[in-house]
């Protein structure tokens, strides 16, 4: 569940800070006075598309920041991110007034992919536009595959290692089949051959033989260097000959003062030859080897041009070589190779084939059942005359199975099912989706956002839609927009949202009401800015019967 909301310049907000709660809390105010905007806040932090004019006017940044209760499926999603877990979620998303944003979960570093990914397991966020996803075919299905559960996620993961599969020896045969190799170009794949094999890359420790490299080239750097040394040092007019010039020139003078100096000078000059011999000792006591220099230079530049021909890294060069493998193959044993892969071809449809049979018998079995308690809920929400059914036709093997499926709906008693994008009603289609919504709700500790779903509606039917979030909040934290007090007198949490103007600057505030105030802002909704003593004998009426 969503803890706490921080929001910083965004929109028209200033600062506000939020704290939220189980059970079921409602926004309300006047049009314009904010509350989509928090709900957009929301969306930024479950990885919707960040605009520039998000950031509040004459203002570098936008800054939001939410703490959720996290659980063990968000937990194990944060581990195999590398990401800190605990027992709350800590997700914030910093916007720069060029557009541009960075993103933290648990204060570390991530990106909008990994984002949705973790956020799409814990808030689900119903709005108007949401509803228009009932217009993409592809929706139906993923609705259905998310009410079936876990039983058909272990299926899908085993069809689709197998549809996997399938369609990459299904490529591989028709790129065989379609193949018609020459005398030369089989000599060319093999010359190929011949050039990777020669180096052994099988058994290649790169990083071992760079090392080495790196050692014999410093080697023969140092080598270089030494030799300019003992040439400077050691020949005919060198300075250790230099030197000894001058002390035998020293060793002349009568002087018992100078003599002494002598000595010194001729210790330092033997002991200077003895460091001198050390040095030249380094390239002689050196496991330095001119044969084994070349050779390794020679891998080298050999390997180079493999990866500029055939691949970036051994690991690709490998890989090159293994399909030429399958070429050499090919050519050499044509029929016995199709043959293969024909049969390994043809176990691998059955497979994937088998499963998909499983996948989809047990789609049209949890479908029934879906079918029914939407019928059920939407009785409830003064539709008992649509008819509601998940139309299935079988397709060929796809990613997603054999199945194409479409929700279709009658309206009408005698009425023919059809796509409901074709025969519903911008109400009727809110409520469909707000029984589906309330249908698949399985998971505990998850928030789901009512974003004004309760648009085109009022009276009982606004009652009805009011009384399932109370429901669905018994399971899990609800957050509703509403402009309906038949829908807001079901809150265990009343926020009201209030837009204010000081010195040239429009800011969002948020009131929590107790429950005096929230019949009062429930007298407002009903009869509007003048309050009227029966408005608020129907608000405290709405809240004694629906609290």
């Amino acid at each position: 569940m969503l803890e706490s909301l921080y929001i910083e310049n965004f929109a028209i907000i200033n600062q506000i800070q939020i704290d939220f709660h189980s059970g079921m809390t409602v926004l309300t105010g006047e049009t314009g006075a904010g509350k989509s905007i928090i709900i957009d806040a929301i969306g930024q932090l479950l990885g919707q598309r960040t605009q520039p004019n998000f950031v509040k006017e004459n203002r570098d940044y936008a800054y939001i920041e939410g703490v959720f209760t996290s659980n063990e499926k968000i937990n194990t999603l944060l581990d195999e991110m590398h990401i800190p877990s605990d027992t709350q979620l800590i997700v914030s998303k910093k916007i720069t007034k060029d557009g541009k944003s960075s993103i933290k979960i648990n204060y570390r570093s991530t990106t909008q992919m990994l984002l949705k990914t973790v956020m799409s397991n814990l808030v689900d966020i119903h709005s108007q536009f949401e509803t228009h996803q009932l217009f993409k075919q592809s929706y139906h299905l993923q609705v259905l595959d998310d009410y079936c559960g876990k039983k058909l996620s272990i299926l899908k993961e085993k069809y689709f290692n197998n549809f996997n599969q399938y369609k990459k020896l299904e490529k591989e045969y028709k790129q065989l089949k379609n193949e018609e190799l020459s005398d030369e170009q089989y000599d060319f794949y093999l010359s190929q051959k011949n050039e990777i094999d020669e180096l052994h890359l099988d058994d290649f420790d790169e990083e071992e033989f760079i090392k080495e490299r790196n050692e014999l080239n410093n080697f023969e750097k140092n080598a270089k260097h030494i030799s300019q040394y003992k040439n400077i040092m050691d020949s005919s007019k060198g300075m250790m000959s230099l030197f000894k010039d001058g002390l035998n020139e020293l060793a002349s003078i009568d002087s018992s003062k100078i003599q002494d100096l002598h000595d010194q000078l001729y210790d330092a000059y033997y002991s200077i030859e003895g460091i001198n011999d050390d040095i030249y000792d380094y390239l002689q006591l050196s496991n330095f080897s001119e044969e084994r220099y070349n050779e390794v230079q020679d891998t080298y530049f050999k390997l180079n041009k493999l990866k500029r021909k055939y691949g970036a890294s051994i690991e690709n060069i490998l890989d090159f070589r293994a399909e030429l493998d399958k070429k050499i193959q090919y050519f050499e044993n044509r029929e016995s190779v199709i043959s293969t892969l024909e049969s390994k071809l043809k176990t691998n449809q059955e497979n994937a084939f088998k499963i998909a049979l499983d996948i989809s018998k047990l789609r049209q079995e949890n479908a029934l059942i879906l079918e029914n308690e939407v019928k059920e809920i939407l009785k409830d929400l003064y539709l008992p005359q649509v008819d509601f059914k998940f139309q299935f036709e079988k397709t060929n093997l796809t990613e997603n199975g054999m199945d194409s499926v479409c929700i279709v709906v009658s309206t009408n008693v005698g009425q023919v099912a059809k796509p409901l994008q074709k025969i519903a009603s911008g109400g009727e289609l809110s409520r469909i989706m707000l029984a589906i919504k309330t249908a698949c709700q399985h998971n505990e500790n998850n928030t789901i956002i009512f974003d004004e779903a309760d648009t085109g509606v009022s009276g009982k039917v606004a009652e009805s839609i009011g009384k399932i979030m109370k429901e669905i909040s018994k399971n899990q934290q609800v957050i509703c927009i509403t402009h309906l007090a038949q829908v807001a007198c079901f809150a265990n949490h009343h926020l009201q949202i209030s837009k204010q103007l000081k010195s040239n600057d429009t800011n969002v505030k948020i009131t929590i009401l107790s429950d005096e105030d929230s019949i009062i802002e429930l007298a407002k909704m009903i009869s509007g800015k003048e309050i009227t003593e029966q408005s608020i004998a129907h608000a405290k009426q709405l809240k004694k019967n629906n609290v």
